[in-house]
């Protein structure tokens, strides 16, 4: 055996490149050839990594999935087993508020009409909020509060999306206080 080294992966790149595409040219501009284009590959060397567009989407969100799940965890402190619902909805808020570009809410929209490629999401929220498998009528005070805010947060995307500029960090800052005081009120 001699000293060879495993390759990294290509797969980051071909999914920056992919995100590039869709915030610079729109979902609708996403192709393979676009791809490889962007990412300097030849289309047979992305469809290595990527058989089809739609397994390149599913990429894409195992991607943000996982990007979203590590500013959960930056922002709450510690992994979800071992935080309290409050804790998790104040990492969730912070989380919301810091993350998403136009380009990622565009592709998390796009995921609810896709199972394959909703399931990272799901995984992720499921492990972060387990304790609503319940009907929201059944939920107590707080963990209704909770659920408030994480949708409060939600709806900054959409809100955001609309506006001609992004909101101001002042802004972020107001909105991140006025939803944790649901959690409190």
């Amino acid at each position: 055996m001699g000293d060879l080294m495993a390759r990294p992966s290509a797969r980051p790149k071909l999914i920056k490149a992919a995100l590039t595409v869709v915030e610079e040219r729109g979902i609708t501009a996403l192709t393979l050839d676009a791809v490889a284009e962007q990412a300097g590959v030849t289309k047979r060397g992305l469809i290595y990594h990527f058989p089809s567009k739609h397994a390149l989407l599913t990429g894409i969100h195992e991607d943000l999935a996982a990007r979203i799940e590590q500013e959960l965890l930056d922002a709450t402190g510690r992994e979800p087993e071992g935080a309290s619902l409050v804790e998790r909805t104040r990492g969730y808020v912070r989380a919301s508020l810091n993350s998403p570009t136009n380009v990622e809410m565009r592709l998390i929209m796009e995921a609810a009409n896709e199972p394959e490629w909703m399931a990272p999401w799901l995984r992720v929220y499921r492990r972060w909020f387990p304790e609503e498998e319940q009907p929201v009528e059944d939920l107590d005070d707080l963990s209704f509060r909770c659920l408030i805010a994480r949708m409060a947060a939600d709806g900054t995307w959409g809100y955001e999306s609309t506006l001609p500029a992004p909101l101001t960090q002042a802004a972020r800052a107001r909105m991140l206080t006025g939803i944790l005081a649901l959690i409190d009120s």
